[in-house]
């Protein structure tokens, strides 16, 4: 399948495979992405590709491509961080090997994966290589932090960034793995941030169900515990790390119920046993219902917003509950 076993990123795959059909390679690639976006993926993919001796690379049929994936191919070499760094004894071991023509491929290929990792002396020596770099020789740079790399490195790299897929690629890659309902599809790609890596973890472990239980629990307590109650649930939620994955859910959940207002349909299957509306706010009428639910989901797309500047959660977490019991 070659790189259309990479879901998304259309526009890189075809930048990769122009490069090869034109025989432009260049001497150094950089994949930067989050971890889990599927950067050492795409670089095995590439380096295959360019020692490929299919019609059209990467076959994965090839002796080439099969040394490749098995990790025993002569022309492939691949540095990982030793402890918490990439070290220049890590260098020093390969550099002569890298002078050298390819054994058996077009190209002698060096992944260094974390690149960002790379001591000083390491990155020192990785650049002496790339200001006048052999020939047949690639590095391919992985790194979920590329503002942490030499400026001087980054200029000579070709830079690729790995974007979060589109609900509709998360989707299709969901959907190699057991059934799951659209609604289910929609809560792990709030979740994952359209990370496919992050995406197979939860759909395969199963988290995003714990979330989604912690959702519908935090909305019943506004809803309908004490307005008191609403204080210490506002700070304790202040200082969580996944606040923003958090209140995803909730407004999932808070879209879902406006939707069924509105259309008076069953919603998504995954929530169509809804809670009773909230007893704070004793709206009977569908019109006004409807009007105070997409307040509240604009007050939670509003809230997200300022969570990712400078605001006082806690202070904002009480305005949004209250708003949520019609308080305000």
């Amino acid at each position: 399948m070659g790189f259309d076993s990479i879901h998304g990123q259309r526009l890189l795959k075809e930048a990769l495979q122009r490069s090869l059909a034109g025989g432009e390679t260049g001497h150094a690639y950089l994949f930067s992405g989050p971890s889990g976006s599927g950067k050492r993926t795409l670089a095995l993919l590439f380096a295959q590709a360019l020692n490929c001796r299919g019609a059209d690379p990467p076959c994965a049929q090839c002796l080439s491509c099969r040394k490749s994936e098995s990790g025993n191919h002569p022309d492939l070499f691949r540095l990982v961080p030793q402890g918490a760094s990439l070290k220049i004894e890590q260098m020093r071991d390969i550099k002569e090997s890298l002078y050298y023509l390819p054994m058996e491929g077009q190209y002698k290929i060096c992944i260094l994966e974390d690149a960002d990792l790379l001591t000083a002396p390491a990155a020192n020596s990785l650049l002496k290589i790339l200001e006048e770099p052999p020939a047949r020789l690639v590095f391919i740079l992985l790194t979920a932090r590329p503002w942490a790399l030499l400026p001087t490195v980054l200029s000579r790299c070709t830079h690729f960034t790995l974007k979060p897929l589109q609900p509709q690629e998360l989707a299709a890659l969901l959907e190699q793995g057991e059934e799951m309902l659209s609604a289910e599809q929609e809560i792990i790609f709030l979740l994952s941030g359209g990370n496919p890596g992050q995406a197979l973890a939860l759909a395969q472990q199963g988290d995003w169900r714990d979330k989604f239980v912690e959702a519908r629990a935090l909305l019943h307590t506004v809803e309908h515990g004490s307005a008191e109650g609403i204080f210490p649930l506002a700070e304790d939620l202040s200082t969580r790390t996944d606040l923003p994955a958090l209140l995803e859910i909730v407004l999932f959940i808070c879209r879902d119920r406006l939707m069924h207002t509105l259309e008076g349909c069953a919603g998504a299957a995954m929530l169509k046993e809804r809670e009773e509306p909230c007893s704070a706010t004793n709206i009977s009428d569908p019109n006004l219902l409807a009007l105070f639910q997409e307040r509240i989901c604009n007050a939670l797309l509003q809230l997200q917003g300022e969570l990712r500047g400078s605001v006082n959660r806690r202070l904002a977490l009480e305005v949004l509950f209250l708003q949520m019991r019609g308080a305000i």
